[in-house]
């Protein structure tokens, strides 16, 4: 599933997040503006360089993601039941469903989705570091 691919999930500077600016939610939901904007610096200074995704048919790393930016096209997602753990002061682990409506090439990849995130505070920045998605039953 590359559309949901950070997914998710900026209409923001492309800048890497700062750690007091946004909530957990704010945080994902400025990945998959992002990757819905096509705006690839953006997107990229949200993850990680070691930043892993899983999906169904694999597991990939930043660069996979940053492609998969390219053959997509989100038209819209919406984020619902959010929910978030802090695990230690520097990681914060995400939950939530997202719908989507959108295509990865020629295939409509819309519907409901089961997602979680890892972020990851390096000084003052918050990256993602980890992301899987699965289309909700």
């Amino acid at each position: 599933m590359r559309i949901i691919s950070y997914v998710i999930v900026a209409s923001l500077v492309s800048v890497p997040v700062v750690a007091s600016a946004e909530t957990p939610q704010q945080k994902e939901t400025s990945v998959w503006q992002a990757f819905k904007d096509k705006k690839s610096d953006a997107f990229k200074g949200m993850l990680s360089p070691d930043f892993v995704a899983v999906y169904e048919d694999g597991t990939f790393g930043r660069d996979h993601e940053l492609q998969s930016l390219k053959n997509s096209n989100l038209k819209s997602f919406k984020i619902a039941n959010f929910q978030h753990r802090v695990i230690d002061p520097e990681d914060v682990l995400m939950t939530y469903t997202v719908d989507v409506k959108g295509t990865t090439g020629k295939q409509d990849v819309s519907g409901l989705y089961r997602a979680s995130s890892v972020w990851h505070r390096s000084g003052k920045l918050w990256r993602a570091v980890y992301h899987s998605e699965i289309k909700a039953k």
